[in-house]
């Protein structure tokens, strides 16, 4: 079923392919008027270069908007009189040149193919977002061997933050009962005995989002032939029957950041054909990501800076500039060295392809390009460019904001509070005893322990939360519109669940337990007073006893 929205999109493109049939009309009348001053003696250069800037054009768009043989004609022709060009015989080429053009005008007064829009659901943007600080709200669908199973799993992950519900069919009910609980599913967790069924299930729905949920397996059978078996159902992960639950948490978190994070992005697209701009924009944005279109090269470097893009999509000739040339000269700012530049260029040379990805690009898209190519080739681009930047800002260990830029957020919000006038609270977390895991099960278990903090703390706090590895087992965590007795309630409830969860290290079952310090960054001129407040807070709340939350100036 098309939706109001992609009906919406429909219209849209329509008009943009009506838009380009009345260019296209215009631009074949000029380039015939053009190519006619070829033939005559001395032919001027400029004369050559318009033509032959035309007919690229055309041969990258015309495709796009349904006329893929106006296209293919287009670049021949253009093909040909740079040939010409070079081996000194423009002039004898020119009235052939005149033919094909006119051929060219025949070409565009034939119905254009029916556009093909995607009924892809993870391409239509209506994506849902929920809680949590990564924006996913964790739905977990358990699919037990059978209704005798232990019933702790769902409980003991529902302290992480994930919602869990059980299921218990068997597999010929499955794909009727599932239908719908895949919709609202993030990650499946089943096990091995009902892996089949259940990817049977997944695969079964007319949902392209369903059929790509992520499937995590617990087996018996830790064999490499069981995990072969798994690894080729489709699974995404594979855990023993006891998984170690704050692995498996981790596991069940990436895997459905991940699945969100295919749907969004942001790009910067430099293109001068207008009709050809929009459909790009109108396609990307229909998939969930941000588009900002530049049309004047002079702007790029101001534009890149305000709207911070994952990629940048450009055209390789762009009317008086080379798109070779600007990807260069972004390169020259050390903040753009690592973003990737994906060209979308009619060139079909494969030496000028390689010679323009020499010059600082990535991938080469050539024209026309299919919208669900176009779609995939950027959303995969933008997840990649995502994940280096977690990684280049985030700490290894917890996948957090590293110390200075959770430090920065401090003193961001505090710029917003005195614009906006709204309350803030920084938030300094500690894991209590924290040195006397260390020493009694090692430091491995230690850092399991830090993984599963900083687990919980994503997904009890909201997308708009800052949350920072401080140092060591300290967190730091940023609260906008957040006043203080509101943020000592919500460490309250995440203390408490905290205190809930059970490690198992060395054959031995312990808990843990976490101190937070609480302040409001509005009664603070700096950000640093207002975090040295929060870990003062901290403090006083270690000398009390530990295990809850004290607030700054707390008698």
């Amino acid at each position: 079923m098309v939706s109001a929205a992609s009906g919406d999109v429909s219209s849209r493109l329509a008009e943009l392919r009506k838009r380009f049939a009345e260019r296209a009309t215009d631009d074949l009348k000029a380039l015939e008027q053009r190519a006619q001053l070829l033939e005559g003696e001395g032919a001027d250069g400029a004369v050559l270069a318009d033509v032959c800037s035309r007919l690229h054009r055309l041969a990258g768009s015309a495709g796009t908007f349904g006329f893929p043989e106006l296209g293919q004609a287009a670049r021949s022709l253009e093909n040909m009189l740079e040939a010409r060009a070079d081996d000194g015989s423009l002039q004898e080429a020119s009235s052939l040149a005149v033919e094909r053009i006119l051929a060219l005008r025949t070409m565009l007064e034939s119905p254009p193919l029916p556009a093909q829009v995607t009924n892809d659901e993870s391409a239509q943007g209506a994506v849902e977002r929920p809680e949590g600080s990564h924006g996913v709200r964790v739905r977990v669908l358990i699919v037990p061997a059978g209704k005798t199973d232990p019933q702790w799993l769902d409980k003991a992950l529902a302290a992480y933050g994930f919602d869990c519900q059980v299921r218990h069919e068997t597999d010929p009910e499955l794909i009727a009962v599932l239908a719908g609980e895949l919709q609202t599913a993030t990650v499946i967790l089943c096990a091995s005995v009902r892996i089949e069924g259940v990817i049977r299930a997944r695969d079964a729905s007319p949902s392209d989002q369903v059929r790509r949920l992520p499937v995590v397996c617990l087996s018996e059978d830790l064999s490499f032939g069981s995990r072969y078996r798994v690894a080729a159902l489709g699974a995404d992960g594979f855990f023993g029957r006891s998984p170690d639950l704050s692995e498996l948490a981790e596991r069940i978190e990436y895997l459905a950041l991940e699945r969100s994070t295919r749907v969004h992005g942001r790009v910067v697209l430099v293109e001068d054909d207008l009709e050809l701009a929009e459909h790009y924009a109108l396609v990307l944005r229909a998939a969930g990501v941000d588009v900002l279109w530049v049309n004047d090269p002079m702007q790029l470097m101001s534009e890149l800076s305000s709207f911070q893009p994952d990629i940048l999509l450009m055209d390789v000739q762009l009317g008086q500039y080379s798109g070779v040339t600007l990807a260069r000269m972004v390169r020259f700012d050390p903040q753009w060295l690592s973003l990737p530049i994906i060209y979308l260029s009619s060139e079909d040379d494969p030496d000028s392809q390689l010679e323009a990805l020499s010059r600082g690009a990535d991938e080469f898209l050539m024209k026309p390009v299919s919208d669900s190519y176009l779609v995939r080739a950027v959303l995969i681009r933008c997840f990649r460019a995502r994940q280096l930047s977690r990684l280049m800002n985030r700490d290894s260990l917890t996948g957090l904001l590293k110390h200075s830029l959770i430090k920065q957020e401090v003193e961001k919000e505090l710029a917003r509070c005195r614009r906006d006038g709204h309350a803030a609270s920084a938030v300094m977390v500690d894991l209590d005893h924290f040195k006397k895991i260390n020493d009694t099960y090692g430091h491995r278990c230690g850092d399991v322990v830090i993984k599963a903090l900083a687990n919980t703390l994503r997904n009890r706090l909201r997308e708009t939360d800052m949350i920072g590895r401080y140092g060591g087992e300290e967190f730091l965590v940023v609260l906008p519109h957040c006043d203080t007795e509101a943020a000592r309630r919500l460490f309250t409830e995440i203390a408490e669940a905290f205190g809930q969860l059970t490690f198992n290290c060395n054959q031995e079952t312990f808990g843990v337990t976490l101190s937070a310090g609480v302040a409001a960054i509005n009664d603070h001129s700096v950000g640093d007073d207002a975090v040295d407040a929060a870990d003062q807070a901290l403090y006083q709340r270690k000398r009390a006893g530990r295990n809850g939350v004290t607030v700054a100036g707390d008698e």
